[in-house]
């Protein structure tokens, strides 16, 4: 078979992955074009609608004295009021250490509203008839509520439960520690009347090894999810107690559960959880498939899951999906971590065009919860409470970590093995580029490893000009600078030490303080017998 050299574009198709392993066996197609199915690393990125990586935005700080020194920030919440007056009234509220606190679209979270509370537990909130509902999972911790007026203890005799949700005007309440498998009901909008007419309580399986970790209303049925032993999901139905239409239990399904509320999750039309054993599923393709662990949101990085996952602190997981980005973002423990220390990005939005959930790590985002906020323009972010006593935006434009100093943090993008079809013929490498969008006149790192041969590398620059921003790096100049970002284009690298190898990986680097990366493509020259064009 002749020698020929080949020119081959990479596009991006899949996301972090660990389970498929770390080569691929396939050939580009005839118009030069390899679809990259997963990547062995995608940390401190986002994903594109056309799949290529992006350097994810960074972090700045709500407030800016720490709430309480050295203390996490266990919860925050949103809580908007409408009132009777035609406007909203907002309040963001966080639980520090034994206190909940709450400011008035200032930053400065100078309204205390309750002392006392046990320090470490898993808060949560929820908004029904006006009121915020707080609850923990500490038994030392009752019920609480707040109306931005008063602040108290919540009424109408409610038992002690550890979480919350609304469902047929009513508000449904478990984790009572007493009652494990005992979920309640509210009399109809009344969550301060537990006790009175219309309200009750429905046991689930008692005594199976299992209690109530989470409820969630969704497509008018109440579910009902049991761990975290044994698992188990239940549908509730009917609107009322009694009558025609009472409410009625069924098993939805056995062997998954919830790890807990905080981890339940909405985005499109579908409600995710985290399950017992720290997998990412959803309702439809639960009850579509049953086979639990293979048909996961998650099943790529099943293996990362199960290798780096602290199993003690499952309880702790928060997830949170902002709609506008078409991203979930989980914060959990990982290795010995005692507290929250990794956040994990699931972007849903191609997955119908590539089979999979786009996965990435960054770890350069360490929160102890997380929430989703509507800031006064209407715009929705993810904010995050950190282990510093800190409140902090998330993915904003800067690319610096918002610690005790401004920070860098470096995106990293490393391909399988690519053998190019014939995985025992030689090839060689040549030529290469990076296909970007500049974002600034920042350097980025090509790397390319041969076989088991060590890493080579060349440092380019991006050569987009300008930004505009802050930044006192390239400082923008109206009528001077080109603008960053302004054009699509190749960075050619000549690899005159290229080498020789059967397969190669590759890697994209950026971590320069305040500077962006927006990788689109990989190509390469290769030359070798047996290259073809031909799937």
């Amino acid at each position: 078979m002749p020698t020929r050299t080949l020119t081959i574009r990479h596009k991006f198709m899949g996301g972090f992955a660990t389970d498929f392993g770390n080569s691929v066996d396939t050939t580009p197609d005839q118009a030069g074009f390899l679809f990259i199915p997963f990547l062995v690393d995608a940390e401190n990125v986002i994903f594109g609608l056309g799949g290529g990586p992006q350097k994810i935005g960074g972090t700045t700080k709500v407030n800016s004295t720490a709430l309480e020194s050295g203390v996490a920030v266990n919860g925050v919440y949103d809580y908007w009021r409408q009132g009777i007056t035609g406007s909203a009234t907002r309040r963001r509220v966080v639980h520090v250490g034994t206190k909940v606190l709450s400011d008035a679209d200032d930053g400065s979270f100078a309204t205390t509203l309750f002392t006392g509370l046990a320090a470490g537990a898993v808060p949560h909130y929820s908004t029904f008839d006006d009121r915020l509902i707080i609850a923990s999972d500490n038994v030392l911790d009752v019920p609480k509520t707040w109306d931005q007026t008063t602040a108290a203890n919540l009424g109408g005799t409610p038992p002690r439960f550890s979480f919350t949700a609304v469902h047929h005007n009513r508000a449904w309440a478990a984790g009572d520690f007493a009652n494990p498998s005992r979920f309640y009901y509210s009399a109809n909008v009344d969550p301060q009347d537990w006790v009175g007419a219309g309200s009750g309580s429905i046991d689930i399986d008692p005594d199976d090894g299992d209690m109530i970790t989470g409820i969630a209303s969704h497509r008018n049925t109440l579910f009902v999810f049991k761990g975290p032993n044994k698992g188990s999901i239940h549908q509730i139905t009917g609107s009322a107690p009694t009558g025609s239409d009472a409410f009625a239990r069924k098993t939805y399904s056995t062997g998954l559960g919830c790890s807990w509320q905080n981890a339940i999750f909405r985005y499109g039309d579908e409600l995710g959880f985290v399950s017992q054993f720290g997998t990412v599923h959803n309702l439809s393709t639960t009850a579509a498939f049953g086979d639990f662990l293979e048909t996961a949101l998650s099943r790529p990085i099943h293996q990362w899951i199960t290798q780096h996952l602290n199993y003690n602190r499952i309880r702790n997981i928060v997830a949170v999906n902002n709609p506008t980005e078409g991203r979930v973002y989980f914060t959990m423990t990982i290795d010995a971590g005692t507290t929250n220390n990794m956040v994990l990005v699931m972007d849903y939005r191609r997955v119908r065009e590539t089979g999979q959930m786009a996965w990435s790590l960054i770890p350069g985002y360490v929160f102890a919860s997380i929430g989703l906020f509507v800031d006064s323009n209407g715009l929705r972010r993810v904010l995050g409470g950190g282990n510093d006593g800190f409140v902090k935006r998330l993915n904003v434009s800067a690319r610096s970590l918002d610690n005790a100093s401004s920070t860098a943090y470096t995106a990293k993008v490393t391909t399988p093995y690519l053998s190019y079809g014939d995985s025992m013929q030689m090839k060689t490498i040549s030529q290469a580029s990076v296909g970007i969008q500049p974002a600034g006149n920042y350097t980025l790192t090509f790397g390319w490893t041969r076989d088991n041969n060590a890493q080579q590398a060349q440092t380019i620059t991006q050569g987009g000009g300008d930004v505009l921003g802050p930044s006192t790096i390239n400082p923008f100049t109206l009528g001077t600078s080109l603008l960053g970002g302004s054009q699509f284009v190749d960075l050619y690298m000549e690899l005159e030490e290229g080498g020789e190898a059967r397969s190669f990986q590759y890697q994209v680097t950026q971590g320069g303080l305040n500077e962006n990366l927006d990788l689109h493509s990989i190509s390469v020259s290769i030359k070798g017998s047996g290259l073809s064009t031909e799937n």
